[in-house]
């Protein structure tokens, strides 16, 4: 008989109470030091720089409060598919990932297509900081909380190093109910993440440095050295810095101080490290100098909308351990239990085994671009071979794979339907007969000229099958392109002051001389390609098709300078050379409002390379929320 493990209830309530306590302990203290890039020097905070009535609203907390919404009306078998819909639903705010992964899920494409496509921010920290709900609603059970973390992880972060992020902290937070020992905690998260990722390498430097008997300090230079970004929420330099706090902490305050005290995405380390101790402890046992200042209301901002959110800490307990029975006794067949008692003897074994399970999986080897479908009859599998883009005149190509998950044979056809004047290769029906187990890829390519490309293309995957019910069609999706011309380089040593020819052309609705049509499939503006490594000056002019006059935040983001034209008048230029940060919001420097009017607008962007290769990217978005727009024409040119 398996070995059965018992939460006594009330210890899983205070531990619950004392994530949540922890957690906004850790944000509240390094909240008012958030910055968009990490900085050189250390600060030196060892009590909160800022204390709020009511606590501050944090993205940390709020969006697993939406999930806790999920959980309860869907029900706890949610997937990535589920959450996609309640990110559309509920938040408002769209910083770094959060943006771009909801202007992909209004195009139409689902996870994790939706994290992977044209994201940059893949690899930060928008995911890390939401695993608590995951691990509280599976305590103990580390396995079930990997796959809810995964499931959402891959909504904004496919593909990139925020999905070992939050899988890492969802193992041990759910470990962290059963376990005290950190360093144990530690090594459980490390197991089920790719040995050679970035995430990995950021934590095994901060163990080797504590383990080595170096301070505090030196651990942090070293973990910047393997896992440097200048963006403040790249992942793999923040969960270094939350390990240097959960191991050199002597004490909860300690601990939540020194990861804060590390800099860059300052709210989350310490919050995590905070929820991670307040599990550890539980909120019986948290200090109180720490707690007792802070408010134990649930505070939200106005960037959530349609939420029904308890009230306070210990409501919002109560409402968790509801959902947490449900999964204890759907996913842990017993093995883990709600009792009156305690009995963790053979907890260490129980969850060693349980990951175990995770790690056949393989996480970090299911493909981004990849979305599966549960046909009952049969599962299937889409592949986007190179991206979900359709650029005029240029193949694109996709996979479909079909599974027989029946005892007994297959047989049928399959057909893809395409929007007119495209083309599909091939193009016949194809019949196909599977065996029980077994799977079959068909595999096609797309073409289409500009004029039959749209910015929401759906084609339809259909799927007879003989002497079968019938069963639904899969749905297909292409996004257009961004559609620019380019001019020559020019050489001449630039300030972004000196005049040259294709300035004249800042307000043409026409095409102008020597501009190159390109059509690109992201926001990145590919033109390294034409400087030959060598410094320049290169023009580039885009049209912006829109249905209404809207207030908009224009960004050309770059790591040189820039400068902007609408409609024939210069709008904004580089302030000052920062990293690149291709988000919605600003950087500091490369982002400005403006107004597009109705109908055709016209972009001139001037760039400057210097020595190092050029890095840039052209972002659109409203000036209120900065929401992707995604009814404004941009994949053809005025006169096409």
């Amino acid at each position: 008989m398996h070995n059965v493990i018992q939460i006594d209830k009330r210890t899983y309530y205070d531990k619950v109470c004392g994530c949540l306590l922890g957690k906004n302990a850790g944000g509240t203290l390094g909240g008012p030091l958030e910055r968009i890039y990490g900085e050189e020097k250390m600060f030196d905070v060892w009590w909160y720089p800022k204390l709020v009535e009511g606590g501050i609203p944090n993205d940390d907390l709020e969006i697993q409060l939406v999930w806790l919404q999920a959980l309860k009306e869907r029900g706890i078998f949610i997937t990535a598919r589920d959450l996609a819909e309640y990110w559309l639903d509920h938040v408002l705010y769209n910083p770094d990932e959060y943006g771009l992964h909801k202007t992909n899920l209004r195009l139409g494409l689902q996870p994790p297509v939706s994290g992977w496509y044209n994201n940059w921010f893949k690899d930060c920290m928008g995911s890390p900081i939401r695993s608590e709900i995951w691990a509280c609603i599976a305590p103990g059970s580390p396995n079930v909380a990997a796959m809810y973390a995964y499931q959402d992880a891959i909504c904004d972060h496919a593909g990139g190093e925020g999905v070992f992020g939050e899988v890492f902290n969802a193992v041990i937070e759910s470990s962290a109910f059963l376990i005290n020992d950190v360093r144990k905690l530690i090594n459980l998260g490390l197991s089920v993440i790719p040995e050679n990722s970035l995430t990995s390498k950021a934590i095994r430097t901060a163990i080797q440095c504590y383990e080595s008997g170096l301070d505090w300090k030196e651990a942090r230079q070293r973990v910047k050295e393997v896992a440097y970004s200048p963006i403040a929420q790249f992942s793999p330099i923040n969960l270094g810095f939350q390990t240097i706090g959960l191991l050199y902490g002597k004490n909860f305050g300690d601990a939540i101080c020194k990861a804060v005290n590390c800099g860059w995405d300052t709210d989350c380390t310490g919050a995590t490290v905070g929820a991670l101790l307040g599990i550890i402890h539980g909120a019986n046992s948290l200090p109180q100098e720490w707690i007792k200042p802070l408010s134990n209301k649930i505070a939200i901002s106005n960037g959530i909308k349609n939420l029904q959110v308890p009230t306070t800490v210990e409501d919002l307990a109560n409402e968790i351990q509801k959902i947490a029975e449900k999964v204890l006794v759907t996913f842990n067949g017993g093995q883990i239990q709600l009792s009156d008692f305690n009995n963790f003897s053979s907890a260490e074994e129980v969850i060693e085994n349980e990951l175990k399970e995770i790690q056949k999986l393989k996480l970090w080897e299911i493909s981004p671009n990849e979305i599966n479908f549960d046909l009952i009859t049969l599962k299937a599998s889409l592949s986007y071979l190179e991206s979900p883009v359709i650029l005029p005149d240029v193949k694109n190509s996709f996979a479909v794979t079909l599974e027989n998950t029946r005892s007994e044979i297959l047989s049928g056809s399959i057909k893809v339907i395409v929007p007119g004047g495209w083309i599909i290769e091939p193009s016949s029906v194809r019949q196909f007969v599977i065996k029980p187990g077994e799977k079959i890829e068909f595999r096609f390519s797309l073409l289409s000229s500009i004029a039959s490309i749209n910015r929401y293309n759906k084609c339809i995957i259909d799927i007879d099958l003989n002497e079968r019910p019938s069963i639904t069609s899969i749905p297909l999706v292409f996004v257009s392109g961004f559609r620019w011309l380019v001019s020559n380089v020019f050489r001449e040593k630039d300030t972004l002051t000196t005049f040259f020819q294709p300035e004249n052309d800042s307000k043409l609705l026409t095409p102008g001389r020597d501009w190159i049509p390109v059509s690109w499939s992201t926001n990145e503006l590919e033109v390294e390609q034409y400087f030959n490594n060598l410094p320049g000056i290169i023009y580039l002019r885009h049209f912006i098709y829109s249905p209404s006059r809207k207030k908009v935040v224009l960004g050309v983001p770059n790591n040189s300078k820039m400068k902007l034209w609408l409609n024939g008048k210069i709008v904004h230029e580089t302030q000052k050379v920062v990293p690149l940060r291709p988000n919605y919001g600003g950087d500091g420097s490369n982002y400005t409002s403006a107004t597009l009017e109705v109908g055709w607008n016209h972009i001139m962007v001037k760039l400057v390379r210097e020595e190092k290769p050029l890095k840039a990217h052209f972002v659109v978005s409203d000036a209120e929320w900065n929401n992707g727009l995604t009814d404004l024409i941009r994949h053809k040119l005025p006169w096409e």
